[in-house]
C-alpha cells in the first residue's frame, strides 16, 4: 500500500493534469485530481493536490493511496488490444487540456468490438518510459541520455558506457529487467526518438503565468506495431465511449535490437556483483513498514535506498536480447575503451526497483516493472549437465520425456523466486514413464550458489493430480526457502526421493567416469521406487 504524505486517506486518483514549476523552485510537479473518501460536504469530495514528477511510476488514474480500509473496486473493464500503428491514432484533448490518443479498437478477447477509446498520452509514456525517478526526471531534460551514456556498437554486441556523472541508481543495473528496459530506451530507434520527443515538446510548449511555468504533457509515441496492450477502461454512458484508466501490461513490444548489450562502468566491481540479497548491495534497504513519500522534503544522497512496493507493469519484448555488466580492465588509457578493454562481470548482483527521491527521510526505489520476455531459453544452460544426464538415460531406455522449465512464483515478500542477478529462478520439470511407473524429476537453478539442492524424484500414480498440484508445489519450494516439500505434503500425490549431484559438477564432462556413474545411480533410484 503506497502512502503519500500530502494525500488524504483512501484517496482515489481521478485525473492527472498539467505539469508545473513554481517560479522560485526547481522541482517539477504534476497536478493530481483526487476523490476524497472522507468528506463532510460535496465541495470537499473532489480536491486538487500535486506530486513531484519523479513520482510518475506511481501515478495512474483510479489508483488509491493511503488506504486504511477495503473499499469496493471502481467499475472498470479489462481489455487487450493489438496496436496497428500509433501514427494512425488521432490526437485529441480533454476538458482540462490534456492530450489523448483516440482510436476505434476491438478487444482481442472478443468482448468489445469496434469501440471508441481515449488513452491519455501521459499514461502511455508512463508504462513505456517512467519506470523510475531518473527516467521520469531525465525525460524533461534535453540531451540528458546523450550526456550520461555513450554507445559503442561492435560486431556482435553493443557496449553502453555509463559516464561517472550518470545518476541512474547504480544497483538497478543488477536487475536484468531494468537493464533490458534501459537498453531498449537507449538503443531502439523508435523508443529513443519517442523518449527524446518529450523534452522537445516540453521546451517548446511550456508557458508562464505570474507564479508558475506550466506544460500539458505531449509526446510522439513509437509506432508499437503488433504490440498487445492490456488496460483498465471505464465506459461513459453519457458519451457512449471508453476511457483508459491504466495500462497494466504490454506484450510483444517491438525492438530493432538484436545484439547482446553490455553496460560498462568503472564503478561496477566484482565485489558488489557478488553481494547477497540479504546485504546492502547498491546501498538499498527494505522495510516491513510501508514508507511514506514526503514531497515537502529533499533527499539526502548519503542515505540508503528504501524499496517502495508499487503495482507492477508487465512488459515483454517481441525479441528479447541479453544484457550484462562490465568494468574496465585498466584506467588511464586514452580514447574510448572497446571490447578488449572490458571485463564482463559475473552477474550475481541484486536489485529490483525504480528510484524516487522523496526527502531528507531517505531515498526510495519503486519496484514497478516486471519483465515477462520469453527468455527462459537463456537459462537452460544452467541445467546443462542435468539435462545431458537425463537425455542420455531416456535415449538409452527409449523413453519419450516431457521437459518443461518454469519460473518460480513470487510468494509474499520473499526474494528467492529470483537469483542474485535479478533473473527469475527457474525449476526444470521432466515427466516420463519407466518400466510401467510414472516419474517426475525436478531440479532448481541454484547457480548463484545460494545453497546446494539435490535433485528430487517423485513417483506418481496420476499425472493430472500432479499437474493440478504443481503450482502449489512451486509455492511451497519458495516458502520453505528453496527446500523441497516434505514427504507428508506429497503423500496424496506420490513417493519422493532426493538424488545428490556429483562433486565438481560444473567442471565435469560427459566422458568423465563420475558423470557416467551419475547416470547409473539415477537409474538405480528409479528402480528402487
Amino acid at each position: 500500500m503506497v502512502k503519500i504524505k500530502n494525500f488524504p486517506e483512501n484517496a482515489r486518483t481521478t485525473f492527472l493534469g498539467s505539469i508545473f514549476k513554481n517560479s522560485k523552485q526547481s522541482e517539477w510537479n504534476i497536478t493530481v485530481g483526487l476523490e476524497n473518501y472522507k468528506y463532510s460536504t460535496n465541495d470537499q469530495k473532489y480536491i486538487l493536490k500535486h506530486a513531484r514528477f519523479s513520482n510518475m511510476p506511481l501515478l495512474a488514474k483510479n489508483r488509491r493511496f493511503n488506504q486504511t480500509k477495503e473499499i469496493p473496486p471502481y467499475n472498470e473493464s479489462i481489455i487487450t488490444i493489438k496496436i496497428d500503428d500509433f501514427k494512425n491514432w488521432k490526437i485529441t484533448t480533454n476538458k482540462s487540456g490534456q492530450y489523448l490518443f483516440s482510436h476505434i479498437v476491438s478487444d482481442l478477447n472478443g468482448i468489445h468490438k469496434d469501440i471508441q477509446i481515449h488513452l491519455p498520452q501521459i499514461e502511455l509514456a508512463r508504462v513505456l518510459f517512467f519506470h523510475n525517478a531518473y527516467l521520469s526526471r531525465a525525460a524533461l531534460i534535453q540531451g540528458k541520455l546523450t550526456a550520461e551514456y555513450y554507445i559503442s556498437p561492435e560486431e556482435y554486441q553493443t557496449i553502453i558506457h555509463v559516464h561517472e556523472i550518470c545518476n541512474f541508481p547504480p544497483y538497478q543495473y543488477d536487475n536484468v529487467g531494468m537493464r533490458r528496459l534501459l537498453a531498449w530506451i537507449l538503443l531502439d530507434t523508435e523508443a529513443r526518438a519517442s523518449y527524446e520527443s518529450i523534452s522537445k515538446h516540453f521546451l517548446s510548449e511550456q508557458f508562464k503565468t505570474k507564479t508558475q511555468t506550466v506544460w500539458n504533457f505531449n509526446f510522439a509515441p513509437p509506432s508499437l506495431v503488433g504490440a498487445e496492450i492490456t488496460m483498465k477502461v471505464y465506459f461513459s454512458a453519457k458519451n457512449q465511449q471508453y476511457y483508459v484508466n491504466e495500462i497494466i501490461g504490454i506484450a510483444n513490444l517491438p525492438t530493432d535490437i538484436s545484439n547482446e548489450v553490455i553496460f560498462c562502468s568503472p564503478k561496477f566491481t566484482v565485489k558488489n556483483s557478488y553481494e547477497k540479497a540479504s546485504g546492502s548491495s547498491g546501498g538499498r534497504t527494505s522495510s516491513n513498514d510501508d514508507p511514506t513519500i514526503d514531497d515537502e522534503k529533499e533527499a539526502d544522497s548519503d542515505r540508503k535506498f528504501t524499496t517502495i512496493e508499487s503495482p507492477k507493469i508487465t512488459m515483454s519484448l517481441a525479441s528479447p536480447f541479453g544484457t550484462k555488466k562490465a568494468t574496465l580492465k585498466r584506467s588511464g588509457k586514452k580514447g574510448l575503451p572497446n571490447h578488449n578493454d572490458i571485463d564482463v562481470l559475473p552477474d550475481h548482483g541484486v536489485g529490483t526497483g525504480e528510484a524516487t527521491i522523496f526527502g531528507e527521510i531517505g531515498r526510495g526505489e519503486f519496484e514497478n516493472v516486471q519483465d515477462e520476455s520469453d527468455y527462459l531459453e537463456f537459462f537452460m544452460k544452467r541445467f546443462e549437465a542435468f539435462k545431458v544426464m537425463v537425455e542420455q538415460f531416456v535415449s538409452q531406455h527409449r523413453i519419450q520425456p516431457i521437459i518443461n522449465i518454469h519460473k518460480l512464483p513470487a510468494v509474499n515478500r520473499s526474494k528467492l523466486h529470483r537469483t542474485h542477478d535479478g533473473n527469475p529462478r527457474c525449476i526444470i520439470e521432466v515427466q516420463f514413464s519407466f518400466q510401467g511407473k510414472k516419474f517426475v524429476i525436478l531440479e532448481i537453478d541454484t547457480s548463484d550458489n545460494l545453497k546446494p539442492l539435490s535433485t528430487l524424484i517423485v513417483k506418481i500414480s496420476d499425472t493430472n493430480a500432479w499437474n493440478t498440484h504443481f503450482p502449489t508445489f512451486q509455492k511451497q519450494v519458495v516458502k520453505r526457502s528453496l527446500r523441497w516439500p516434505t514427504a507428508k505434503s506429497l503423500q496424496d500425490i506420490g513417493i519422493r526421493k532426493t538424488f545428490n549431484h556429483p562433486r565438481n559438477l560444473a567442471e565435469m564432462t560427459e566422458s568423465d567416469e563420475e558423470f557416467k556413474n551419475w547416470g547409473r545411480r539415477f537409474g538405480d533410484v528409479l528402480l528402487s521406487l
